[in-house]
This record gives structure tokens, sequence and C-alpha cells, in this order.
């Protein structure tokens, strides 16, 4: 996992753990620098509220505006929920990888 420097700039904030680590892969994949922080509160569900268990995604400064293109293409994608052929668990339309075993949607053959 990248190192996040004291100048980058928090560039979405993720629902979980597990989201901010598909957005940084998909913004690593982009050619974006990302990192996370502040990863060990999940253990204080029920104590904490919610917007305090939100996972950020940081960025360098000067990757916010590339960053943000990317993060609102991945909100923005639509579509139905896919059967991960490796492990048979379902995905939501916004996964690129099974959030169980990592593997990529089969491509369509139609």
């Amino acid at each position: 996992m990248m190192k996040v420097q004291s100048n980058w700039v928090k560039a979405y904030s993720a629902g979980n753990p597990m989201e901010a680590e598909l957005l940084v892969g998909l913004l690593h994949r982009q050619g974006i620098r990302a990192g996370l922080r502040s990863q060990g509160l999940m253990g204080g569900i029920g104590e904490l509220p919610m917007d305090a268990l939100y996972t950020p995604v940081w960025v360098p400064a000067e990757s916010l505006v590339e960053a943000k293109q990317v993060l609102t293409a991945y909100e923005a994608q639509s579509g139905d929920e896919w059967r991960c052929q490796n492990c048979a668990e379902v995905n939501g339309s916004s996964f690129e990888l099974c959030w169980q075993c990592g593997e990529p949607p089969a491509e369509s053959t139609g």
C-alpha cells in the first residue's frame, strides 16, 4: 500500500475499507497515486457515528482533478450485479473485481 504523504488531499470517502481498497486499485490502474489511512475504525461499528467509519481515499493534490474524474465515473456506473465464475459470489455492478476472490468478471460472449 502506498504511504499517504502530508501534502495529499482527500479525494473520496469510501463507505468501508473494502471499497476504499478497490478505489485505490482503480486509481493505480489509471496511473494515479493513491493511498489510505485511518483503517482501524471498523471495530467502532455501533459505537461511533457512521460518518466516522468512512474510509478516505487520498491522492497527491496535483492529481485531485484527474482522480475526481475517475471516481465520478465509478459512482456513475450502473448495471446489473454479476456472479463470479470462480467462487460464485454475487458482486455489485460497480465492482471491477470479485470482492471475495479478486477475479474479474467473465467476458460476455454475446
